[in-house]
């Protein structure tokens, strides 16, 4: 995949424009802030890419989010940042770590560059490369904070004291965007469940379960943000008035389902989202982020009949406006160009995919269903077609296309009796005939196997009769399985005047007449499974 090669149905991706990403998303809000970071240190490290331009990314990136940072006073997250103090694995302070004296009043980063940050495996706080560290700004965010804490608790005590719900669920969603301002996401998560108690309709309860999925995706936890849309989606609302709550809550939905891996999933989610629904979440996900996430993910998944009816020719294809380059693959893959297709996911799009932070992670595994998507319908039509032509196709050296139909054939994707030609280098595939002539030969095989088994059991059983009919019976010193006698000659009783021996030359040897057809040995030809012999 990495190979593709196709300059004429690609171009290269224009150079990024972070004020434009950033800007598609609520300002001041959590995940633009997350996005600045890590758009910050993907850039940093980027390799082969040209080193002013994503020097100055990254410099851009880093100065808008300290200045994100410093307007809502999330100084623990500045400090994180400088390696001043150890990350948090969810950025949330659940108690008051402000409150120790610390490296947050002594103005000291970290300059090992070994301060680790959980969001960003690869950083070493190499923000003290872009921007300098300014020690005043923790110490007057804090003393700033603890006040505005305290004017806030106040408002909550009095309206408790008067026992008034509407005061008391105002004072917490109060509360509870002081702490999503400040980075305390998990303190912000649980003022929210508090408010869910004085909910007195449907509007606040659709409020507040926006709010609760919203804060579990920012925190990353998918279950609980699948909980809590569920709980969402069969709560009786009563006098709701937003008729997009629903499709807010499958956006969100579609993002859980791509994190946990549940790309068909995800891939429903998304393309059932209304196109009405443009930038009314985009505190967390924003409308070109659908379009993105519903196109790739349906390319991925659906089957083609279902692509054309939820994507290219659905609702959903209003969305598809927002994002040309995809518009464009789309359309190469419902002509059967895939070479064009692959090409423009590989060289135009990889690069805006790569920074998504949701998306980044799966880009490696999507491309490759893509790309198997594409030679399992390129094979469809043909009983054989040369490796080298289709590596020539997708892109791929000759060792490459091998590699990618032998793991095809193994999974059965390319259908049944498929096999690769080593001796030509070709992919065939056993015509319609010959495939049914072997299901034909099989099922007579089966069928001549249940007609022997059904011939030697009727006889045993009218032989069995015959001889208890006549008084004969057949005894020896030990019994073998169920049973039956071992070989000798039956033991006659003189006194027994009703005793008739058979004078049967095979019963004087002692064989069970039951077992003396030998079609059911190991060597039965019946047995035969070799597809050569069909």
């Amino acid at each position: 995949m990495d190979s593709i090669n196709n300059g004429a149905a690609s171009r290269a991706p224009p150079p990024f424009d972070l004020k434009a990403y950033i800007s598609r998303y609520e300002t001041q809000s959590e995940t633009a802030l997350q996005r600045l970071l890590f758009l910050a240190h993907h850039f940093h490290n980027e390799e082969g890419g040209d080193g002013n331009n994503t020097s100055t990314i990254t410099s851009n990136a880093f100065e808008m989010a300290v200045a994100q940072m410093k307007s809502t006073g999330n100084y623990r997250r500045y400090l994180e940042e400088y390696g001043a103090i150890e990350a948090s694995p969810d950025n949330a302070s659940t108690t008051n770590a402000a409150d120790h004296p610390s490296p947050e009043l002594t103005g000291s980063p970290s300059r090992s560059g070994g301060g680790g940050d959980h969001h960003h495996p690869h950083a070493k706080n190499i923000i003290q490369h872009y921007i300098e560290y300014d020690p005043n700004f923790a110490p007057i965010s804090k003393i700033e904070a603890q006040n505005q804490l305290e004017i806030l608790e106040g408002r909550l005590s009095t309206a408790q004291s008067h026992i008034m719900k509407e005061s008391i669920r105002t004072a917490l969603l109060a509360l509870a965007e002081f702490h999503k301002k400040r980075g305390e996401l998990r303190e912000a998560l649980r003022r929210v469940f508090r408010s869910r108690e004085y909910c007195a309709n449907g509007r606040q309860h659709t409020q507040v379960c926006l709010l609760l999925v919203e804060l579990n995706a920012d925190l990353r936890e998918w279950s609980s943000a699948r909980d809590s849309i569920t709980r969402a989606e069969h709560t009786v609302m009563g006098d709701m008035d937003d008729p997009l709550f629903h499709h807010k809550l499958r956006a969100m939905q579609g993002l859980a389902y791509l994190a946990e891996g549940r790309y068909y999933d995800a891939a429903k989610s998304f393309t059932s989202v209304s196109p009405d629904l443009t930038n009314q979440v985009n505190s967390v996900i924003s409308a070109e982020d659908i379009a993105m996430y519903g196109s790739l993910l349906g390319l991925a998944t659906l089957d083609r009949e279902m692509l054309h009816s939820l994507v290219i020719d659905g609702t959903f294809k209003v969305r598809l406006e927002l994002v040309p380059d995809m518009r464009e693959a789309l359309r190469h893959y419902s002509r059967a160009e895939y070479g064009q297709c692959l090409s423009i996911l590989q060289h135009t799009l990889k690069r805006d995919l790569l920074v998504d932070i949701h998306l980044h992670s799966h880009v490696p595994i999507l491309l490759d269903m893509v790309r198997d998507k594409c030679i399992e319908q390129y094979f469809q039509p043909y009983s054989s077609a040369s490796l080298e032509k289709m590596g020539s196709v997708f892109g791929c050296t000759l060792d490459e296309m091998e590699m990618i139909v032998v793991k095809l054939i193994g999974n059965g994707s390319l259908g049944e009796g498929a096999r690769v030609n080593v001796a030509d280098l070709t992919l065939r595939v056993e015509s319609g005939d010959n495939l049914e002539k072997k299901t034909r030969r099989r099922a007579r095989v089966a069928a001549a196997k249940m007609g022997a088994h059904f011939t030697r059991s009727a006889e045993g059983m009218i032989m069995r009769a015959a001889c208890i009919e006549s008084g004969v019976t057949i005894q020896g010193e030990k019994q073998r399985r169920g049973g039956r006698p071992r070989g000798g000659r039956p033991q006659m009783h003189d006194d027994d005047p009703e005793m008739v021996v058979d004078d049967d030359p095979e019963m004087e040897k002692g064989v069970d007449p039951i077992e003396m057809d030998g079609s059911d040995s190991d060597g039965d030809v019946m047995e035969i499974e070799n597809p050569n012999e069909f």
